[in-house]
């Protein structure tokens, strides 16, 4: 079992004056065995996250590393590729041109597929491992559902024997009825497997079904990070709050604090990615902020990012729940 670590990483889109940091300095782990569930809203740089992981997005600074090795300069010999993705949208991901079958045998690794009987049998294999009739192997993309494509794109990321495995949003593109069933193969792969996996979602409700650790991601940085259920019974960060309260009430996990709070700005729009606020950069939008309440200046121009890792879940909040303000002044 192995350890994915994201230490210090930044990737930045364009150059000059339009330069925009979509990850800014992000440090996250994935434990060997559990399921780290990553939430925020979109343009918060989740996704970007994700394809820096599997090298699909270049690093402009920081390391990606699986035990202690560097991902992007592991060896290419090894038994398989260490870390896989599975993308938001499974028709994109697929060969329309290729049998589903043909997609997922391309994926396992060379020294298990020299022999084609062998190759059969493990396509075979992880076509049941995921819940799909074996005469689907033959089909193309397009024959299938969307739920059922989905199930191809997993099978085809456990056919290179990864270490950890990346799901970028991958029941949003699904009908809702579709989407338990997505989501209880997962949780069932992964116990059954015991990879580590980054599970990437909007949905609060979804991320807490699956994860053992929650982070939550806003403007290209983590903002509050620690187990699951603590977080979501114990929000400490004003925009995780915001989120359980926008989240509907039947999914068990509410806030109704962020609500009451006096002179609530959350509706005001969210900041231009290309010019990030100083200080807090959910200030603007913050129900607990100077906006809201003027004697919090420390929000424009002091960092939260500093001394997060002493707060409760690495908050990046200079007021969360229950701490002394920069000044030492009780909240």
């Amino acid at each position: 079992m192995s350890e994915l670590c994201f230490e210090d990483v930044t990737v930045r889109y364009g150059t000059g004056r339009r330069a925009m940091k979509a990850v800014d300095g992000v440090s996250l782990t994935v434990p060997s065995g559990q399921v780290v569930g990553l939430v925020g809203e979109s343009g918060s740089g989740k996704s970007t996250l994700a394809r820096a992981a599997v090298g699909l997005a270049p690093l402009a600074a920081g390391r990606v590393m699986l035990d202690g090795q560097d991902v992007n300069h592991r060896p290419a010999s090894g038994p398989g590729r260490a870390v896989q993705m599975v993308f938001q949208d499974p028709y994109a991901s697929l060969d329309p041109r290729m049998s589903v079958g043909d997609s997922v045998a391309e994926a396992i690794p060379r020294a298990a597929r020299s022999d084609a009987h062998a190759r059969r049998a493990e396509v075979t294999r992880l076509f049941r491992l995921v819940g799909l009739d074996t005469a689907h192997i033959f089909a193309r993309p397009a024959e299938l559902s969307g739920g059922q494509c989905q199930r191809v794109a997993l099978a085809r990321a456990l056919a290179a024997r990864p270490q950890v495995v990346v799901a970028d949003e991958i029941t949003s593109a699904l009908d809702v009825s579709v989407q338990g069933t997505v989501l209880n193969l997962v949780r069932d792969l992964q116990r059954q497997t015991r990879l580590g996996m980054l599970f990437i979602s909007h949905n609060l409700a979804v991320v807490r079904y699956v994860s053992d650790i929650m982070a939550v991601m806003y403007l290209g940085r983590i903002v509050e990070c620690g187990p699951a259920q603590e977080v979501l019974t114990d929000p400490q960060h004003p925009y995780t709050r915001e989120l359980l309260a926008a989240a509907p009430h039947r999914d068990g996990y509410t806030w109704d604090g962020a609500r009451e709070e006096s002179g609530a700005v959350t509706d005001a729009e969210p900041p231009d990615p290309h010019h990030v606020p100083a200080g807090c950069r959910f200030h603007p939008r913050c129900p607990v902020g100077p906006l809201a309440l003027p004697g919090r200046t420390d929000c424009l121009t002091l960092d939260p990012a500093v001394g997060a890792a002493g707060r409760t879940h690495s908050t990046a909040c200079h007021f969360a729940a229950g701490l002394p303000t920069p000044s030492g002044t009780a909240t």
